[in-house]
């Protein structure tokens, strides 16, 4: 049955699925309002899908849930920040850079942290066992880092009806606007918006290690990280990319990294940013254990078992990507 489940989330080598080289201009019409977009139009451009490709190339999670963890959440936040700019002014604040901002920072982000084994200080086993979740909880803490910036726009749909950019996706014609003062609210918007982007099957995963709940939630919440080293990661993910949210003094202190390109406008469209040679991240026995928590919803008695005992072998012979093979010879090299 495990065989089945882990053939069917096997990485395959095929590169995540291509869309148009040119993304469609967002269409104004003389009021000022916008055409929404779908997800795959706001990914279209030759930039973006760059990001997205070293996000893959930076992750060891099979191709399934590299989609539902990662590809997903990305999607939906995009769709529904459309053409947002990051800031009123600067270098974020054109058409769109919102999500360029986030898709650069995430990318340099989770490549920071995959030189690093997480959680520091725990025994080998322990890093061997957890390294693909904590490589996640960097992922969500990185994808989310700038959704407080958010809190400074307010939307409005054709009809008259408000739309706050980030929590859900306009249907209809919008425009856009920042606000004057930000809301005050009981509760943070960047936390609504958060809690609607995490996958239901995250939430369970980051519960089988309450640490990584915990650090998770606390960066959430605006609180410092119970892991210091994350902290340091995004922080110096924020130098690279020239984050607004940067903390003063910090900018001069953060050393550059290899492959991350460092301005915004550097980046050339035409040609793949540069990646940096790094070991990749052993993942097979946290795979396992993820796999089997979606075998465990499953229910399946013995019988069924048995039944789907000869497609479970006739998935286990599809072919995985080599980047696999290498995390598991690296893995089981890390257990003996």
């Amino acid at each position: 049955m495990f065989q089945r489940f882990k053939s069917h989330f096997a990485r395959q080598s095929a590169t995540p699925q291509k869309s148009s080289e040119q993304q469609p201009e967002a269409i104004r019409d003389s009021r000022g309002y916008f055409r929404p977009q779908s997800a795959d139009e706001l990914l279209a451009t030759s930039l973006r899908r760059q990001y997205l490709q070293q996000l893959w190339q930076n992750t060891a999670l099979p191709e399934g849930l590299y989609q539902r963890f990662y590809l997903a959440p990305v999607k939906q936040l995009l769709s529904r920040v459309q053409q947002v700019p990051a800031t009123p002014e600067g270098n974020w604040s054109g058409s769109g850079d919102f999500a360029d901002l986030t898709l650069k920072f995430t990318t340099c982000a989770v490549r920071l942290a995959k030189g690093h084994l997480l959680p520091p200080g725990a025994a080998p086993e322990t890093q061997a066992a957890q390294s693909l979740l904590w490589q996640a909880v960097v992922f969500w803490t990185a994808l989310f880092y700038h959704l407080p910036l958010l809190q400074h726009l307010e939307g409005e749909l054709d009809d008259r009806h408000d739309w706050q950019p980030g929590l859900w996706t306009p249907d209809r014609r919008f425009r856009f606007r920042f606000r004057s003062s930000r809301p005050d609210l009981s509760v943070p918007l960047n936390a609504m918006m958060a809690a609607r982007l995490l996958p239901e099957d995250a939430v369970t995963w980051l519960f089988l290690v309450p640490d990584a709940w915990t650090c998770l939630t606390l960066h959430l919440g605006g609180h410092s990280s119970s892991v210091p080293l994350i902290d340091e990661l995004l922080q110096e993910a924020a130098g690279q990319v020239e984050s607004p949210l940067l903390k003063p003094g910090n900018s001069a202190e953060l050393s550059d990294v290899a492959g991350v390109s460092p301005e915004p406008g550097q980046a050339s469209p035409d040609s793949p940013l540069e990646m940096a040679p790094a070991s990749e991240p052993s993942g097979e026995s946290d795979t396992q254990t993820l796999l089997s928590l979606f075998q465990s919803g499953h229910g399946s008695s013995h019988q069924e078992k048995a039944k789907n005992h000869h497609h479970g072998s006739k998935f286990a012979k599809q072919s995985v990507s080599d980047k696999e093979n290498v995390a598991r010879k690296d893995n089981h090299n890390t257990l003996l």
